[in-house]
């Protein structure tokens, strides 16, 4: 599965910008969102600030900015 945090632009709400989660982080991943089954691979979520910030260490890179919207997506 490969998950992406992607980054709406709050005004047009067009994507901005798309970083991907580390390979090999899904049980990570699976505990910072709440998730209690797996998921199918066409799913996305928005995210809560606190949701973000977890997901930032696992990037270990700041994204956040108050202009975008944020969300994961997973692909199979």
């Amino acid at each position: 599965m490969i998950f992406l945090i992607e980054a709406f632009d709050e005004e047009s709400g067009f994507l901005a910008f798309e970083e991907e989660l580390p390979s090999g982080s899904d049980q990570a991943i699976k505990a910072i969102m709440g998730w209690t089954v797996e998921q199918e691979g066409w799913e996305g979520y928005d995210l809560s600030h606190e949701q973000l910030g977890a997901l930032e260490k696992l990037l270990d890179k700041k994204i956040y900015h108050p202009a975008y919207k944020f969300q994961l997506s997973c692909n199979v």
